[in-house]
């Protein structure tokens, strides 16, 4: 037996972890608010929101790859709940004078 055929690299070792048939981001943009809107009585309504909400996600993950939704975090939240210690704050505009 040749050492090829002992020896096998996985083809896609660096593909995100999956949950059934999403990634963790996708199924939770698609069964959160499925439970929110089953807790409310409204699961038909919370699964079109979740349907629409994966949708979103997966144009929005595919134009600027998978940690778009993080870097969007960035700009729009306050500095205090993402607490990035290697990156300026985003109000900062500008730094001289």
């Amino acid at each position: 037996m040749n050492d090829t055929a002992r020896h096998a690299i996985p083809r896609r070792l660096d593909d995100p972890e999956r949950w059934l048939f999403w990634t963790f981001d996708e199924a939770a943009a698609l069964l959160g608010p499925a439970v929110l809107g089953l807790a409310a009585n409204r699961f038909v309504m919370g699964l079109v929101a979740g349907i629409a909400g994966w949708l979103v996600l997966r144009r929005v993950k595919r134009g600027g790859g998978a940690n778009i939704a993080l870097h969007a975090l960035y700009w729009f939240l306050p500095e205090f709940v993402l607490r990035l210690r290697g990156t300026p704050p985003s109000h900062v505009r500008r730094y001289t004078a």
